[in-house]
């Protein structure tokens, strides 16, 4: 039997194998995996008894056949390879599995923004020129997807620590006396850059930003602006909004403006938030539903986002049915919904009808009390956000851990009510593990984002391993999940490019300390107005009805009242 091959990396689950009328083994690759094109076909011997249906020692044959063929017998000259991380744990992603594979001393070969090659060879031969990182005994995985965020609030950092959701919207706010008479242009581009290399220190390298800094003209662009200095890869969601001094008209004049300006292989693309639409969404009289529509398809939005809650709270036009009903969604632009912890029947299956995504922000929906019910129901149509990082964790791994232990306990919980001993994990460390990566890339409809695979961006994170909290780690995975922080991130790349090089931020458009000394004079002089919050409204919007909460306490009950 003939191996007919033209790709000098195999990976099982990309390709496709077939015997011929021949009885020739031909190996398919999709074009869009080929790791060096133009190549010599190559035929390779291999002993009949060994076929048979075990394709499994066939890939295992061409991989090491594979190799040995030297660069000299290549048709054409070798590949631009700019940069290879060499002998690494590599969590890549198996399509034919659906699962996470791990593979040992492995090496990871990129052409630009491009991984081209994930080889188990650590000694593969490489350009003389290209950027060899040993990353021997480190784990090698795909830059997490924050799927939610408002960045230009990070300048309030540790307001609110016991702040609740109601109140947030009069004191913090987009909408709030706070933000429109504390901020400055330069405070929305410093606060907006602050919070984005946050997230790229911490592995974060792809967000879905809510940008609801829309009261005025000069306020929207900075915060466009911020994206695109940070070297990170955004979906950047404006909110277009109605104001007196700032109406529809011209709010859509600058989101066309900043479209205009976005080429298609820019890291930063626009998108939308239809927050304060929504309400104005009339199916009986829908002239500025149409001009949305209109708007979504001329500009290219390449995403839409919206805040959805539900239950109590107060909502217009935001669930997924309702999203239908209005005729919003397309098969090409994504959809996501923030929160959406009161999900019914009906609305879950919108989500799976549609492929729709729910960006759940674990953090944040407990410490405001949105709530979270229904999500652990949807992990198929579900990826992690983080909202506001000025008020607690600004990394995804601490959402990925806390929405692991959290659907684990609220299913244990289930099974406790009836009086019987769990017997089995309701959600894996692995499971917990793509909410931050691959959902994330499919919530954005990017499937080359959140995975480490041939064709896929090159963003990608190397955890070191050998801190006191992470040392004598076996599985990877868990390693990450469950032991790992920020500070054990010693790389991080962007499209191929690093922003976090040995613990530092690199390829900086500013100097840190210049980022640093701006954000800090912006925090002191906005936390200054903000530190006195105003009245808790008596209903929210005139409709949310508020109630007392049950208080824990580390005081006696009988002292709580001194």
């Amino acid at each position: 039997m003939e191996l007919l091959c033209c790709m000098v990396y195999c990976q099982v689950g990309s390709t496709g194998v077939h015997v011929d009328a021949n009885a020739r083994l031909v190996v398919t690759v999709n074009p869009t995996l080929i790791c060096y094109p133009s190549l010599k076909t190559y035929k390779l011997k291999y002993k009949q008894q060994a076929a048979g249906s075990d394709l499994s020692q066939i890939f295992i044959y061409l991989s090491a056949s594979m190799r040995k063929i030297p660069y000299r017998c290549y048709e054409t000259e070798l590949p631009m390879v700019s940069k290879v991380l060499r002998g690494g744990t590599v969590l890549t992603f198996d399509d034919a599995t659906q699962r996470v594979r791990v593979l040992r001393r492995a090496s990871v070969v990129m052409q630009d923004d491009r991984i081209i090659a994930i080889t188990p060879d650590t000694e593969t031969e490489v350009p003389a020129d290209a950027d060899v990182v040993n990353v021997d005994g480190k784990i090698v995985c795909p830059g997490f997807v924050n799927t939610h965020v408002h960045m230009w609030q990070s300048v309030y950092r540790t307001i609110g620590p016991n702040i609740v959701l109601s109140h947030y919207f009069s004191w913090l706010s987009q909408a709030s006396e706070t933000a429109r008479v504390a901020f400055t242009p330069h405070d929305i581009y410093i606060s907006s850059l602050q919070g984005y290399l946050e997230g790229l220190y911490s592995g974060v390298t792809s967000y879905v930003d809510h940008a609801h800094h829309n009261w005025a003209p000069d306020f929207v662009e900075p915060g466009f602006r911020a994206a695109g200095d940070s070297g990170a890869r955004v979906l950047w969601c404006y909110d277009v909004a109605d104001h007196d001094n700032f109406p529809l008209k011209e709010q859509w004049e600058v989101l066309g403006r900043i479209a205009a300006s976005t080429i298609s292989s820019s890291l930063v693309q626009p998108g939308i938030s239809l927050d304060s639409l929504l309400s104005s969404f009339n199916r009986e009289t829908n002239n500025q539903l149409q001009h949305t529509r209109e708007k979504i398809s001329k500009l290219n939005l390449r995403g839409i986002t919206m805040h959805h809650l539900g239950g109590p709270w107060p909502t217009g036009n935001s669930s997924p049915a309702q999203i239908c009903q209005l005729n919003l969604h397309s098969d090409q632009c994504p959809i996501i919904f923030s929160h959406a912890p009161f999900l019914t029947n009906q609305e879950q299956d919108a989500l799976r009808k549609n492929n729709f995504f729910v960006s759940i922000t674990p953090e944040s929906e407990f410490h405001f009390g949105h709530g979270q019910i229904s999500g652990r129901l949807i992990s198929d149509q579900a990826a992690l956000g983080l909202d506001t990082n000025w008020t607690f964790s600004g990394d995804l791994l601490s959402q990925a851990r806390l929405w692991l232990q959290t659907v684990r306990q609220m299913n244990f919980h289930r099974a406790l009510e009836k009086g019987l001993l769990p017997k089995e994990t309701p959600f894996t460390v692995e499971q917990g593990f793509l909410m931050a990566t691959r959902q994330g890339g499919l919530a954005m409809k990017r499937p080359d984002i959140g995975v480490l695979q041939v064709g896929a961006k090159a963003d990608i994170v190397i955890f070191n391993g050998d801190s006191p909290n992470m040392l004598g780690w076996s599985d990877p995975i868990a390693a990450v999940l469950l032991h790992a922080n920020p500070g054990d991130i010693e790389h991080v790349l962007v499209d191929g490019e690093f922003r976090k090089r040995d613990f530092k931020l690199v390829n900086l458009k500013s100097e840190w300390s210049q980022v640093r000394d701006q954000f800090l004079e912006a925090a002191q002089r906005i936390q200054k107005v903000a530190e006195k919050p105003p009245p808790l409204p008596k209903k929210l919007w005139g409709v949310g009805e508020m109630g007392d909460v049950e208080v824990a306490s580390t005081m006696l009950p009988s002292r709580n009242h001194h």
